[in-house]
C-alpha cells in the first residue's frame, strides 16, 4: 500500500495487480467511487428551491461563484477504484465544478477530477436528468440530479459513466455524490431508479423528523 507525503491517499496491490491481470482489457467495467464535499445552493438560500449549486473549497470555505470546488473525499468503492481513498477535510481529495443553473448547463470537461498521485481520474459531464429540488421549509430541503458523461482513468480506454449528486439543508452544507463506470441505460431507466431511491430517503427523512429535529446552523 503506497501513500504521498501527507499520507492521505492510498492505492492497494490489488488495485495495480487487477490492472496486470487485464492487460488486454481497457474498460474498468461495472465500478464505482463514492465522492464527498461541500456545496452552497445557487439562487437560493435553501437546496430544496435552488436552480444549482456553488462547490466551496471546504467546510469553512465562503462561496466562490464560478470557481470549482475541492473534494474532501472519496472512497468506498469498488473494482478497480476499490483501492482508491483519500479523506482530508482542508479539501485537497479533488475537484468538482459549479452548476450555478441547471436550465443553461453546458457540456463540462475534467467536471470531476480524483487527486490520485501519479494517475489521471477524471468525469467529463455531458448531460444531465432527473434534477430534482425538494423544497422544505422546515428542514431546507433537498436538490439531487444525476449526468451522464466520460469516465477518464489511467490504463483504460474513456469510458461511459453516470455522475450523481445529492445535498439537503440551508447555506454551505456537505454533499454527498458518486461515479459510476458501467452499460448506460437510457436515462429514463436511471430516472426511474433514481426517483425510487429519492423516495425512500425522503421517508426516512420524513419519520426521523417525526422524531426529533436539531436545526442547522447558518
Amino acid at each position: 500500500m503506497a501513500k504521498n507525503d501527507e499520507g492521505h491517499y492510498q492505492a492497494s496491490d490489488r488495485l495495480h495487480g487487477a490492472r496486470r491481470h487485464r492487460a488486454g482489457t481497457r474498460r474498468p467495467g461495472d465500478r464505482q467511487v463514492s465522492i464527498g464535499g461541500y456545496a452552497a445552493p445557487s439562487g437560493s438560500s435553501s437546496f430544496g428551491t435552488a436552480s444549482g449549486y456553488d462547490a466551496v473549497a471546504n467546510q469553512g470555505a465562503a462561496a466562490n461563484l464560478g470557481v470549482a470546488g475541492n473534494l474532501t473525499s472519496y472512497g468506498a468503492g469498488t473494482g478497480s477504484f476499490a483501492g482508491l481513498s483519500c479523506s482530508n477535510n482542508a479539501g485537497s481529495c479533488g475537484t468538482i465544478a459549479d452548476i450555478l443553473n441547471f436550465a443553461t448547463f453546458t457540456p463540462t470537461a475534467n467536471f470531476l477530477t480524483l487527486a490520485v498521485p501519479g494517475q489521471t481520474v477524471a468525469f467529463d459531464l455531458n448531460s444531465l436528468f432527473n434534477v430534482n429540488a425538494m423544497p422544505n421549509a422546515l428542514t431546507g430541503g433537498s436538490l439531487s440530479f444525476a449526468g451522464l458523461g466520460t469516465i477518464r482513468f489511467s490504463g483504460y480506454d474513456a469510458t461511459p459513466g453516470v455522475f450523481t449528486f445529492t445535498a439537503q439543508g440551508n447555506q454551505i452544507t456537505s454533499f454527498s455524490a458518486s461515479a459510476l463506470v458501467a452499460p448506460v441505460p437510457e436515462p429514463g431507466t436511471w430516472a426511474l431508479m433514481l426517483l425510487g431511491f429519492g423516495g425512500i430517503g425522503y421517508s426516512l427523512r420524513r419519520r426521523r423528523s417525526t422524531h426529533s429535529y436539531l436545526p442547522q446552523a447558518a
